[in-house]
Formats: C-alpha cells, structure tokens, sequence
C-alpha cells in the first residue's frame, strides 16, 4: 500500500512538471513572437531617423552611408525571416543569433558616428528589443 502511494505521488509530480513545461513553452513562443514584433515596430521608427540623421550629417553621400544602409536592410532581412520561423512555431536560435550579429555591426557604427538624438534613442529603443531577445533564446549576448 505504501509503495502505491509512492507511485501516485510521483506520478502527479511528473504529471505536473510535464504540464508546467508544456506552459512555460507556450508562454515562451508567445512572448518571442510578440518581442519580435516589437523589435519589428521599433526597427521601422529606427530606420526613417538614421535616415535622417545621415542626411544631416557628414555622411550623407558617402560610402559609409551607404554601408550602414545595408547593414540595416540585412538586418532587417534576419528579422523577417526569424519572424517567419516564430509564426511557424519553429524554434529559431540560429536565425536569432544571425539577427543579433547583423545588428552589432550597426551597434559598431552607431558608437562610432555623431548621430541625432533620435537616432540614437531610437537605436537604443531597438538594442533593448534584442537584449529581450537574447534573453528569449537563451543566447549570451554582449554588444
């Protein structure tokens, strides 16, 4: 009798472990997805204020504008394809990993450059989402 007890009281805790992650994993991919698209949103105000910014600078017609233009739209290509794997509800460590690398060479030229406030603020609003995101993946990440 005993031993039936046992077995039951640690049936229940598998039983309650197993569901515990099976809702730990949802709420995951429901908060990647939505740290996505914030990164998303806020990658969309970044980019017209780095516009902005190069325009009013030294850099406008150069060929480091043009550089960091690329790096943006490469970033943001890794972006739509990480969102893609995320609607999917496909684990996507690789494509995360390939968005924060993208986004450091941009981090490199924003410490770099005088840029506008906004530009600024606005790079940090994103350098946020992807720390989140990071996080979200389990990736050690330093800028």
């Amino acid at each position: 009798m005993k031993r039936i007890m046992i077995l039951i009281a640690l049936s229940t805790m598998v039983t309650l472990c197993l569901i515990q992650d099976s809702q730990a994993q949802r709420a995951s991919r429901v908060n990647v997805r939505e740290i996505i698209r914030q990164l998303e949103t806020d990658t969309d105000r970044f980019k017209p204020s780095l516009d902005s910014a190069l325009d009013d600078s030294q850099l406008n017609g150069t060929k480091a504008e043009d550089e960091i233009n690329e790096y943006v739209k490469r970033f943001e290509d890794a972006t739509d394809r990480l969102r893609g794997r995320a609607e999917d509800r496909e684990s996507a460590p690789g494509v995360a990993r390939e968005v924060l690398t993208r986004a450091r060479y941009i981090n490199t030229f924003m410490r770099s450059h005088r840029l506008s406030a906004r530009a600024v603020a606005d790079w940090a609003t994103v350098r946020n989402d992807l720390n989140r995101l990071a996080i979200a993946y389990n990736i050690r990440w330093r800028w």
